[in-house]
């Protein structure tokens, strides 16, 4: 008989486990479990390869930004065990002037630098990366991005910046369930599946099932299912598409982290949280209600959820699929 344990922060503590009798992988309140099998070669599996997006405006601002990037590569837990790759774009092209720690900087490497460019450039590189035939599927890769570095680094975009770093580079994404194959601080189902934010960690198997997001952004603002009827934050067109990419195929499997409904979307209100690892959306979709601007309803409608996956992948959701247990309601 498969047995099946609960682990309060998913890092295979048998002190705090507990039996799961029904074997659906939770205890019932969708708390995920560690496989008492596999719990062992977890343990060992293959360190995270961190892919970072950093955007530097001008030469004047490298001081500031700076800040920004050690604040967040510090909180890479065993950097020896991670490899931390960075797309640079615009003034910064030699990263010795991020003045990182020793260890750090050993694990680090520039990939290229741009003179310009978005986000979907070091997205790329992760897909590639998870594409190419000698990568592990079970590869955890994390994306970043220096939020915060083209306007100012302190108030909210602070806030928000390391709630996400927090999230996406915890213990508990770290060792997710394969019940997971995306982990992040929240995962929002409406009006689009999103990280809000776009900040995250995931296993290659899953990645290299995603179409590539450098052509993502051009299927998405494509009018086949009538897009240009809604704001691009609202159907994940635009350079919103960045953010929908990584949930947009119908095998996602998302998890997050954050237990207060009180944020779902938008900017978290505080940087630090109670992080206990669930499968997402945690909560029913009704909480995540989208009532401001051109949003109203958006993303609740099963029936289109559907045909967006026909329409990207050709592809049905599977059994396991989260809209089967969360949509409320469906409408054309």
């Amino acid at each position: 008989m498969r047995l099946w344990f609960l682990c309060a922060v998913a890092l295979g503590s048998l002190g705090s486990c507990h039996r799961d009798d029904d074997g659906d992988g939770t205890d019932g309140t969708g708390l995920l479990q560690i496989d008492e099998k596999t719990q062992k070669a977890r343990k060992s599996a293959p360190g995270a390869v961190i892919f970072y997006n950093l955007f530097i405006k001008t030469k004047k601002d490298i001081p500031r930004v700076r800040k920004i990037v050690h604040e967040q590569l510090n909180l890479v837990d065993h950097p020896l065990d991670k490899e931390i790759r960075i797309n640079s774009i615009g003034a910064l092209k030699d990263l010795s002037r991020l003045k990182l720690s020793k260890q750090l900087a050993e694990r680090t490497k520039l990939i290229a630098h741009y003179d310009q460019g978005f986000e979907e450039l070091t997205l790329h590189d992760l897909w590639s990366f998870c594409k190419h035939n000698g990568t592990d599927p079970e590869q955890l890769v994390v994306y970043l991005h220096s939020k915060g570095s083209f306007h100012k680094w302190k108030g909210q975009a602070a806030t928000d910046r390391y709630y996400l770093t927090s999230g996406a580079l915890s213990k508990e994404c770290m060792h997710m369930p394969k019940t997971c194959n995306v982990c992040s601080s929240r995962m929002t189902p409406v009006p689009h599946p999103h990280t809000p934010g776009n900040m995250w960690a995931a296993r290659c198997g899953y990645i290299a099932k995603l179409i590539d997001p450098k052509k993502f952004r051009e299927k998405m603002d494509s009018d086949f299912l009538g897009r240009h009827n809604g704001a691009p934050w609202c159907v994940g067109r635009g350079r919103f598409s960045d953010e929908h990419w990584v949930n947009s195929h119908p095998e996602t499997a998302p998890c997050d982290l954050d237990t207060n409904q009180s944020f779902v979307s938008g900017h978290p209100m505080t940087r630090t949280f109670e992080k206990e690892l669930k499968k997402a959306p945690r909560f029913p979709i009704a909480t995540y209600h989208v009532s401001w601007g051109e949003c109203p309803g958006k993303g609740e409608s099963l029936t289109a959820r559907l045909a967006e996956y026909r329409y990207l992948y050709s592809q049905e959701p599977p059994k396991e699929w989260w809209g089967w247990r969360s949509f409320l309601q469906e409408s054309k």
